[in-house]
Order: structure tokens, then C-alpha cells, then sequence
């Protein structure tokens, strides 16, 4: 029987610089937390993403499980196997940056002297190799980033923390200067910080509707376990020493941690999640450790209104009527806006009472014109929004929407564009079934005027009611952009109350559901 031939020394070695693997178990090592210094091994989450990655990837993660050292790891690899490769990673400020450039220095530092190229220049967040191959370090806001380079990879490192103007540009610099082959690839991975780009981003990977691919690793995979075993073994004596020294059983299972049990959730790490909970809320460990992706946007929006009940509704809400399912003929108008700005959910009922919240913008692309129309039951059966239409043709929708829902009574808020929608409903159409609101001139005489006017008195009413009625069940939302809006409707320091700050992120459909709930409670018809 023929013996398979010996490897030579240099057939082993193109076979471990061809495998990223290999080689950085053999090559490369890190600092573990104990401070020794041990081979690279990629733990289960890194080596899944290495066999799953593409070209262009989003990570939405818990904390610590070491993707900015596989990205550290996969850069050095580039850089030592293949000469003339341009490598960036960037960070969100100037002291994580910093230690990022130390991990990469420490870590090229550990490779054999004869299995790497010398290093040409070490200095300025820049490492660069005898054969030309770069890896650069920058901060997040760099107006230079990849600008004149090509590059072979990308990490964007905790890109939810970037200012959302930084994070759009930042990536169509990036994407543009990514090498134009097929290894090249850009990876972006953050925990979660609220509602911003970054979520929308992900959100659309994750929902198959973006060229990025997504990847979420939740706080109870396996390198959770690995990475925290000190504090698990804390957390361990800490339960047994309060249960008379035995260790969680079934029968110690609080009500969140039986749904978490039934995913499969060892004894251990449920431990463990409760002895951190001593010290934390359950908002904040759900920031730092999700269990999926929208538990973390949830747990780091700080919202005004309840965003689990927001996701359940989510889930169960009504599909647009189509056109051949409308029972009632619909104006010229509102029938060339059918399932394009006007959604109608349920069928109109003769002698039904309809409520219906108008909020007005100028058209002109930005925020939208928004109506919401609701039953006296508190049921939302119909919705329009655009953010394009004029507001002379605003009106004619306005009216219309109300002559078909049975003369609906209509709340228009007053504020900037407003009035001229009221103008016109009354002088024009002659609309009267109208909200008035109560006013006082300066001799104290009573006055009733057309409208809701949006004060600093007189939001925080509008929206601590439309909270109230959401959260108490009184009433039933069927739109997803009412929804969604409400995700990202924040309370700020000083009191006040909007849709968080950036491109594409809209409260008009909160506004016009919050007034027609101030129809429905001020118990008015003028019909």
C-alpha cells in the first residue's frame, strides 16, 4: 500500500494562509480576561458569521462577543497574505478608536516574525506592511474616510452611535470605495441605540428588502457564556446562597423567564440575567443584551408609548380593503388616492359615528398631511398621509373623507397650515361638523373657535390621552405607519414631546389619531 506523501513546510503554509481560520489559530493571538495571551480561536457566533458573511453585512448584537476582534483579526490576515490590500476600520469616538489601534497592534505583534511582513510604518492609527497592505484606524465623522482608496474590507464598529448625518455619509463614501472584486465586503456591526438610521438599515436587511445581509446574535448565545463565566459563577453562589443552596429548577421560574426557559435559555444564564437585574432595570439589560433585534431598538428609544404593545398590535393588524372590496362609491379624488395615500380598513356603516384627525403640513416634501379616521367604538378604519400635496387639495381630501364617513366630525388642528384648511372646509364647502375649541379673550368673555390649537398646555393633554386610550385598550390601531410613528415618539429632557430627530422619521399620523381621539372624548356633534 502506497504512503500518502509528506507536506513540505511550504505546502502547509499555503494551505493555513489560504484558510482565515487556520490561520489565526496558528498565527494570532488575543488577550483573554485573564490577561494571558492565547490563539484565536473564533467562538461560534464568529465562525458563523465568517461561513454566512457577503459582500456588504449588518450586525445587530449584544454586548461583547467579539466582532470587532474577528474584524481586527480578518484585517491582519488580508494585510499578511495579500500584498497591496487597503483595510479600514472605524469607530464611533476618539477613545475607542484608540483602543481598537492597540488591540491591532498587540495582535500583530503576536504573529511569528516569519509568517507576516515587516511593518513599514506604525503610527497615526496606521499600520503599514513591507508589501504596501494597510490597515487604518479613524474615528466616525471624518470627512476623508476611503475618499482616494480602495478598499478590500470595511467595519463600521458601533455604527448606531454615529450622528445620523455620519452614518448616511459615512456609508456612501464606504460603498463607493469598496474594491471591485468579489471578496471585498463591509461590515457593520453596533448594539442598538434607539430608532436612527441605523435601525431602518438594519430593519430593511432583516426583512429581505436590502442588498446588506443581516445578522442578529442575541445575549444567550454561546459566547455569552464563555465571555461572562466569572460573573456566571458569581451569579450562581449568589442564587444558591438566597434558595437554601440549590440551584434554579423549574419551580424558580418567574413569569418573563418561563418564556425564556421554552427558547431553550440554560438554568445558567437565567441565573445570571437575574442577579444582573438586581443592579439594573429590565429596559436597560434588554438594551445591553437583546433577544431580538426589535427588543433592542424597543428597550433603547425610550418611547413615549409602550413599544412592546406597539409590536404585538404590529403583528395583528388589518390588510387595506382593495378596490373591489369598498362598499360605498368614493369621490373622483379619493378613489385616484386609493392604496396609494388613502388606506381603508373597515367598510363604512350607515349611521355610524366617525371621528376623524387632521394634521397639515406645507406639501413641499418634508413632514406629510395626515388624516386618521376612527368609529365611535375607537376603532381606526381609514388613514391618509402625503407629504406632497398641496394644501388647497389637502382640503378637498379633507372634505371628502368626511362626506364619506357619514359627515364625519372633523378635528383640524389650527397651527401654520391648518387654518387655511379650516378657511376653506367652512367658506368654501360649508362643512360644519367641526371640532371648537374653548378660548378666553382678555375681558375673560367665553369663545369657541374652529380647530385644535397646539400649544405646550395643551400637547401634552393631546398626548397623554391618545397614550391612555392605546395602553388601556380603548382603542383599536389597524395602520402600520400610525404604529411605526409611534415607535420613535420620544420624551426629551426638556419636556417636550416628537418624533426623534433625522431624515425619514415622521409623527404626523400620531398627531392626526391624538385629535381625533379629542373628537371622540369632547362628546360633540354638530349635525
Amino acid at each position: 500500500m502506497a504512503r500518502t506523501p509528506q507536506r513540505s513546510t511550504q505546502d502547509k503554509l499555503k494551505i493555513i494562509n489560504a484558510d482565515f481560520k487556520l490561520w489565526a489559530k496558528n498565527f494570532v493571538k488575543i488577550v483573554d480576561n485573564n490577561g494571558d495571551e492565547i490563539p484565536f480561536i473564533l467562538n461560534e457566533q464568529q465562525d458563523y458569521f465568517y461561513q454566512n458573511m457577503d459582500k456588504f453585512n449588518i450586525i445587530s448584537k449584544s454586548r461583547q462577543l467579539g466582532f470587532t476582534t474577528y474584524s481586527l483579526a480578518y484585517c491582519l490576515w488580508l494585510a499578511c497574505t495579500r500584498a497591496n490590500t487597503n483595510c479600514l476600520i472605524v469607530s464611533y469616538n476618539v477613545e475607542s478608536t484608540q483602543s481598537i489601534f492597540e488591540r491591532l497592534k498587540q495582535m500583530y505583534a503576536s504573529i511569528p516574525d516569519k509568517y507576516k511582513p515587516a511593518e513599514k510604518r506604525n503610527n497615526r492609527m496606521e499600520l503599514l506592511l513591507e508589501n504596501n497592505s494597510r490597515i487604518i484606524v479613524k474615528t466616525a465623522g471624518n470627512k476623508s474616510l476611503g475618499r482616494g482608496m480602495t478598499l478590500q474590507y470595511v467595519l463600521l464598529s458601533e455604527f448606531a452611535f454615529y450622528p445620523d448625518d455620519q452614518q448616511r455619509d459615512s456609508l456612501v463614501s464606504l460603498e463607493q470605495a469598496l474594491a471591485k472584486n468579489n471578496d471585498s465586503k463591509i461590515v457593520i456591526e453596533t448594539t442598538s441605540n434607539g430608532y436612527n438610521y441605523y435601525q431602518k438599515l438594519f430593519m430593511s436587511a432583516y426583512k429581505g428588502n436590502s442588498k446588506y445581509k443581516s445578522f442578529f446574535f442575541p445575549w444567550f448565545s454561546s459566547a455569552t457564556s464563555k465571555q461572562f463565566k466569572h460573573e456566571i459563577e458569581l451569579a450562581e453562589k449568589w442564587f444558591r446562597a438566597n434558595n437554601k443552596g440549590h440551584r434554579m429548577e423549574p419551580e424558580h421560574l418567574e413569569r418573563d423567564e418561563v418564556a425564556l426557559r421554552e427558547k431553550g435559555i440554560s438554568f445558567k444564564l437565567l441565573m445570571w440575567r437575574r442577579w444582573k437585574l438586581e443592579d439594573i432595570d429590565t429596559e436597560d439589560f434588554q438594551q445591553e443584551y437583546p433577544s431580538t433585534p426589535e427588543e433592542s431598538f424597543k428597550a433603547t428609544s425610550r418611547s413615549v408609548f409602550d413599544t412592546q404593545k406597539i409590536t404585538e398590535r404590529i403583528n395583528y393588524i388589518l390588510l387595506p380593503l382593495r378596490v373591489n372590496e369598498v362598499n360605498k362609491k368614493l369621490s373622483q379624488t379619493l378613489d385616484s388616492y386609493l392604496n396609494k395615500s388613502f388606506f381603508i380598513y373597515r367598510n363604512v356603516k350607515s349611521n355610524e359615528r366617525y371621528f376623524i384627525g387632521v394634521d397639515t403640513s406645507s406639501g413641499s416634501g418634508g413632514d406629510y398631511s395626515a388624516v386618521s379616521v376612527f368609529d365611535s367604538q375607537g376603532e381606526q378604519i381609514a388613514t391618509f398621509y402625503d407629504n406632497k400635496i398641496p394644501v388647497y387639495k389637502f382640503a378637498q381630501v379633507v372634505y371628502d373623507i368626511g362626506m364619506y364617513f357619514n359627515y364625519g366630525f372633523l378635528v383640524v388642528e389650527k397651527n401654520s397650515f391648518g387654518q387655511s384648511v379650516i378657511e376653506k372646509l367652512r367658506t368654501e364647502f360649508g362643512y360644519l361638523n367641526m371640532y371648537k375649541m374653548k378660548q378666553f379673550d382678555e375681558r375673560g368673555r367665553k369663545r369657541y373657535k374652529i380647530g385644535w390649537v397646539t400649544t405646550s398646555v395643551t400637547k401634552p393633554k393631546l398626548i397623554s390621552d391618545y397614550k391612555e386610550q392605546f395602553e388601556m385598550d380603548l382603542i383599536l390601531l389597524n395602520d402600520n405607519e400610525t404604529l411605526e410613528e409611534m415607535k420613535i415618539f420620544t420624551s426629551y429632557e426638556n419636556g417636550k414631546t416628537g418624533n426623534i430627530r433625522g431624515e425619514g422619521f415622521h409623527d404626523d399620523m400620531v398627531i392626526a389619531s391624538a385629535l381625533a381621539i379629542q373628537g371622540m372624548k369632547s362628546g360633540k356633534w354638530y349635525v
